[in-house]
């Protein structure tokens, strides 16, 4: 799919749009929300420069992760909701940055930071997605204390934010981009597991690394039959892949 600029001019009504559609989705049937969610999400993975399914690897990662430590239904629906809109705030960022290959300035890293609590701010007003609205907030605090925005520590970072961390740290370390090119696999989890206690909580980034030795996920796997339960049909997209190789 040919991807659509997006300009400081123009990001503004990209966001209204999309608000306007989430709000309907949100307003719609429980049946239909990830499945439309996840709709929208390839949307923004298309119109932030450079990302081309990063969402929805992150996504992947971060279920996996989630599905090992084994978290509740409950938690792995917020999870994926996070996941899957973790950088909605990148929209209101300039292109001119999230492209630039020479060093950014400090006024160029303010405004890449201030993406998290952007998409905080924009989402959290939605009664349905406080509580994933504040884990896209903490997505970038470490677990040093030396994240942002709050420079929030350990156990202060929500465990599903944590998760996302490290989910997301992979994919940027594996994928090109304007400023560098992709780690290997190999490479990228060396820097997991030497940033373990300081960037990344180490409990997920063993539960990443040592367990789940994930290859490239396809994004949009054909459903095998009988490989989903009944009661967790809302991860048809990725589930078949994770049993694969469990």
């Amino acid at each position: 799919m040919k991807r659509k600029p997006v300009h400081k001019k123009t990001d503004v009504a990209a966001i209204a749009s999309l608000l306007v559609r989430l709000d309907k989705i949100l307003a719609g049937s429980k049946a239909g929300l990830l499945p439309s969610i996840r709709k929208l999400a390839r949307e923004v993975d298309q119109l932030v420069p450079y990302y081309d399914g990063h969402m929805m690897r992150v996504t992947f990662y971060s279920l996996s992760i989630g599905l090992k430590m084994g978290l509740s239904r409950e938690e792995l629906l917020t999870l994926e909701v996070a996941a899957l809109l973790h950088d909605f705030g990148k929209l209101g960022v300039d292109e001119h940055t999230l492209e630039k290959e020479e060093e950014l300035s400090d006024d160029e890293i303010n405004e890449i930071h201030h993406h998290a609590e952007r998409g905080f701010h924009i989402l959290s007003g939605f009664a349905k997605l406080e509580r994933a609205a504040a884990i896209i907030r903490d997505h970038h605090e470490k677990y040093d204390g030396s994240g942002y925005p709050a420079h929030k520590k350990g156990p202060d970072i929500s465990l599903l934010a944590r998760i996302i961390a490290v989910a997301d740290a992979y994919d940027a370390m594996t994928a090109d981009r304007p400023y560098h090119k992709g780690l290997s696999q190999k490479e990228a989890e060396s820097e997991l597991l030497h940033y373990a206690g300081k960037q990344f909580d180490p409990q997920v980034v063993d539960c990443f690394v040592n367990r789940i030795k994930d290859k490239k996920p396809k994004l949009r796997p054909k459903r095998s039959k009988g490989s989903v339960s009944s009661g967790q049909d809302q991860f048809a997209d990725y589930l078949p892949v994770f049993y694969n190789y469990y």
